[in-house]
Parts: structure tokens; sequence; C-alpha cells
């Protein structure tokens, strides 16, 4: 009796070893009918076993495995739409309207989701008379400025320790553009960041001479910093390289309109809009927009100087 019993329980350690060592592919959960129904346990091993080898297909994991859903279609497809989208406006609305609790839930709805779209109306929140409404947003904007600078440490480490890494010199300028653009970033720390940016650009212009695609790319983006920082010669001086470089692009002359504009030098935006013209610049949906703007801006105080000249009086 006990020669059976001890047999037995053999026979199932080295069952479930077995199954711990992938040998038998039949599913664990025959386990419990090995264990407590001698030989008829067994036999229902053996003939899973079989069945398994035989129809590889059948080989599935039963349980919570069978839940996952590891295919972007079909998660796109099964997942709910993100509730937090619609709730800018409404946060917006109940921010001026005197509704604590409307107020409160609404921030709590996006803290569930991802702050980092809705900074803007967060940064309204802040200034909300709602004690709650404020501490909530502000908890919210500090985490993710957390987050921001420690993706952002990440990415300037990998990119210090292989500098020659496009890819990494790529991920560490997209953390810092999103990081700018987030609208966290204030007074002399976001100065720090933009500085920052400036250079790692300086740097992977000078290493991507053979790509102009991604030349032209890398100065408008430069030129941004440049001119919110107040670097304005640097800012002209990219501006005339990038003219020079490619004088049928638009690129350089919308440069150099800008720096214009930021100098109140209304007599340069004329002149560099009629040279856009004389050369026949192919401009692009947003350049003949911006073209658009200045033109009518300037034909309309040329009417206004018209009609203020005073008429000669006919005797």
């Amino acid at each position: 009796m006990w020669f059976f019993v001890i047999l037995h329980c053999l026979l199932c350690l080295g069952a479930y070893l077995l199954m711990k060592m992938r040998i038998l592919k039949s599913p664990s959960m025959i386990m419990p009918l090995v264990i407590f129904v001698p030989v008829f346990g067994f036999a229902c091993l053996a003939v899973l076993e079989w069945r398994t080898r035989m129809h590889p297909e059948a080989d599935m994991e039963v349980g919570i495995e069978k839940l996952k859903i590891n295919d972007e279609i079909y998660r796109s497809i099964l997942m709910e739409e993100d509730p937090a989208k619609n709730l800018m406006v409404p946060l917006q609305e109940a921010l001026l309207m005197n509704d604590g609790r409307t107020r409160r839930e609404l921030i709590m709805d996006i803290l569930y989701h991802d702050t980092g779209q809705y900074v803007e109306v967060l940064q309204k929140a802040k200034l909300n008379d709602d004690v709650e409404v404020v501490h909530y947003a502000t908890t919210a904007m500090v985490e993710l400025q957390k987050d921001y600078e420690a993706e952002l440490v990440r990415r300037r480490e990998a990119f210090e320790e292989r500098k020659e890494s496009e890819e990494r010199r790529r991920a560490y300028a997209d953390v810092l553009e999103a990081y700018i653009g987030s609208g966290l970033l204030e007074g002399n720390v976001k100065r720090v960041r933009q500085e920052e940016y400036c250079d790692l650009l300086k740097y992977m212009i000078e290493r991507s001479k053979e790509d102009e695609k991604l030349q032209r790319e890398l100065y408008r983006k430069r030129f941004d910093q440049l001119l919110a920082l107040g670097r304005l010669q640097e800012a002209l001086e990219s501006a005339l390289y990038v003219t020079e470089r490619w004088p049928d692009m638009e690129d350089g002359y919308l440069f150099q309109i800008r720096l214009a504009v930021e100098k109140n030098e209304g007599s340069e935006v004329r002149r560099l809009i009629g040279l856009l013209e004389e050369k026949g610049i192919y401009l692009s949906a947003d350049a003949r927009k911006i073209v658009a703007f200045w033109k009518g801006k300037d034909e309309g105080k040329q009417g206004e100087e018209k009609e203020n000249i005073p008429k000669k009086r006919i005797s």
C-alpha cells in the first residue's frame, strides 16, 4: 500500500518538474487532477499530452493570459476613447463657474489621464480660488515636470556616453523640444533649457551636413530658439547663411522677415516680400499666409496714409 502511495507521489513530483522544465506541453491546471485522482489523473495527463503534441494549435495558456491582447490593432478597437480629451472646454467653463464640486471632479478626471496634454488648463486651474483645485493642479504639474526632468537626465547621460549615435542625439533633442513646448517652464529655468536645446541643435547641424532636408529642419528649430532667447545677431547670421545656401527655398527669407518684424523694421519686411515675388520662389501654404498678412497690413497702412493726405482746394 505504502509502495503505491510513494510511487504516486514520485510520479506527481516528476510530472510537475517536467512541466516546469517545459518538457511536458500540457497546461499546469491538470496537476490537481493528477495529484488527487490516482491512475485516472495520469491517464488524463497522457491523453492531454498526446492531444497537445498532435495538435499544437490547441496549446493555449488557459486563464488570465488568454485575456492579454498585445496587438495594437485589437487594442485600438477595444479601448474606449479617452474621456479626458473632451474635458478641456468643460473644465475651462467650470473654472469660471462657482461650482466647486464640478471643478474638482473634472480636475481629478484629468489627473487620471495624460496630464501633459492639459498643461494650459492646469495653469488656469492654479489661479482658481478653490484651494483643492489649486492643490490638485499644482501637484499634477510638479509631478509632470519631475517626469520630464528625469527623462531629460536619462537622455542626456545616454547622449554623453555615445555622442556619435544619431539615435541618441535625436532622443535627447526630442525630449528637450517637448519639455520646452510643454508650457511647464518659465523664467530662467526655461531659458536654461532653451540654451541647452540651442547648443544641441548646433551640434546636430555640424554632424548632419550630408542630409540637406534634416539640415533645413534643424536650422528652422534653432532659429526659433535664437529668436525666443533674443540672440538676434546669431539669428541674423543663421538667416543669411540659410538664404545663401538655399537661395531658391523660402526658409532664409522667412527667417529674415520674422527678424525684421521682431525689430519693427517695416521697410525691411516690404523689401523681403518684394524679393520673394521678384525671384518667383515657391511658397508653402503657411508662407503664403505670412506674406499675404504682411502685404495686407502694408497696403492697409498705405491706404490710411493716402486718406490722410489733405486734398487741394479747387478755386
